[in-house]
């Protein structure tokens, strides 16, 4: 599951209703009504981790973003204006983000698909300015900030159990004995996992082997040997990146161990065959997304909307170190852009912020499971099960050739109600 945005990485758009489409209609003439906004353009901010802790780190969200913007303005834009996007590095130093965001808040109209591990950095300047961030947050205090709208609602509020009654009912017997690494480098990380453990245990899971790691690890041997020594049967891990879970399953067939292996979005990438040296074959993963790395194009349209247009962007896009905010990127600016439009010809901040409180099932035209309510910030129950066969991930039961398992509910967190803008 996606539980992990604050780790190392870390449904119809309206229920009756499909993304509204975009117009041509002209744009009125009188003075701009926002910062960012002229008679023909709009621009919006986004901050991303591109150059610092790692290289490249996020640049998929960029990506994104920028391919759903083209897109749109291939069809003429929205009410007229062309959408352009003003992109920032992190450098990973939070004065920066901050100084960031408080320039885009006089030059931008909002802020759009930023993926940054210091993204809460920005928090005081959109709040000051009551600017709208829609985005996939990764910092705690963004999760339920007034002013930002997730097209994927976080799950350190609310976790779907119906992945693991699907595991308990696949596997009964290795479902009792799971091994768990997560990534500690982040506290909504930690917070994340916390959750993910007690609607697992919930669910009838047993959790027997548990470590969280910091951001300069990347191979696990010494806890694949732990493992191995105390019998875990399942590993069920939901913030290995591809690299990591490609890492951790070479090494468990170095030692001659077979559990289970069943990973979330972070380790979906398109070369895990290649990048495991072929150990990862039939591992399971788990996720709220379409396959969107080209497998799931005849059956769902969007993703072949997506893969043509992210990949006119950067045709390696989904080779890179990690390509899921890529589909975030698109998602949130396909969220944006639905509010812009219904927000007429003269948008405000408030106009498009009142639009967004509206939207209150969102799946990004099939690309996310349905259910996404960015308005109320909960997520969907829904999930896939794919499995890598043959160095391809392939849909498997009980999942649907598209769309998504429904079952189970959501286990929430104790006290929290959902948002009240």
């Amino acid at each position: 599951m996606r539980v992990i945005r604050g780790g190392f990485v870390a449904a119809a758009v309206l229920s009756a209703v499909t993304v509204l489409p975009v117009t041509s209609a002209g744009a009125d003439s009188s003075a701009p009504t926002a910062p960012g906004i002229t008679k023909t353009t709009i621009t919006v901010g986004q901050i991303d981790d591109l150059s610092q802790p790692v290289p490249g780190l996020f640049k998929a969200a960029e990506d994104g973003t920028q391919a759903y913007f083209n897109y749109i303005n291939s069809q003429g834009g929205v009410n007229g204006r062309k959408i352009q996007l003003d992109t920032k590095d992190s450098t990973f130093n939070s004065a920066t983000v901050t100084s960031e965001a408080e320039s885009m808040v006089n030059s931008d109209f909002a802020m759009v698909g930023g993926f940054s591990l210091l993204d809460g950095a920005e928090k005081a300047a959109i709040d000051g300015a009551k600017m709208p961030d829609v985005t996939v947050p990764l910092a705690l205090n963004l999760s339920s900030d007034p002013n930002l709208y997730s097209p994927i609602p976080s799950a350190t509020n609310d976790y779907p159990t119906g992945p693991f009654l699907w595991a308990k009912k696949a596997f009964p017997n290795q479902s009792q004995h799971i091994g768990i690494l997560f990534s500690d480098a982040a506290a909504s990380a930690i917070v994340s996992q916390q959750l993910f453990d007690n609607a697992a245990k919930a669910s009838g899971l047993k959790i027997e082997y548990q470590r969280g790691f910091g951001s300069n690890e990347s191979t696990f041997d010494a806890d694949v040997l732990k493992m191995k020594a105390q019998g875990i049967q399942m590993y069920f891990d939901s913030q290995l990146p591809g690299f990591y879970a490609a890492n951790l399953a070479q090494e468990t067939a170095q030692q001659g161990y077979h559990p289970v292996d069943i990973q979330g979005i972070a380790a979906y990438i398109d070369n895990m065959a290649q990048s495991s040296g072929g150990a990862a074959n039939g591992m399971y993963l788990e996720q709220q997304e379409a396959l969107y790395e080209g497998e799931d194009a005849k059956a769902v349209p969007e993703v072949s909307t997506f893969d043509k247009w992210v990949t006119k962007v950067d045709p390696k896009v989904f080779s890179s170190i990690t390509p899921l905010p890529s589909v975030e990127g698109w998602v949130s600016g396909m969220l944006f852009v639905q509010a812009l439009k219904a927000a007429g010809p003269n948008p405000t901040r408030a106009s498009v912020e009142a639009q967004l409180d509206k939207v209150t099932n969102f799946d990004g035209n099939g690309l996310l499971a349905p259910g996404m309510n960015p308005a109320k910030n909960i997520p969907s129950k829904c999930f896939i099960v794919a499995q890598l066969k043959d160095g391809t991930w392939t849909r498997v039961s009980p999942t649907p050739k598209s769309g998504f398992i429904c079952e189970g509910g959501l286990h929430p967190r104790a006290g929290w109600k959902p948002q009240t803008r």
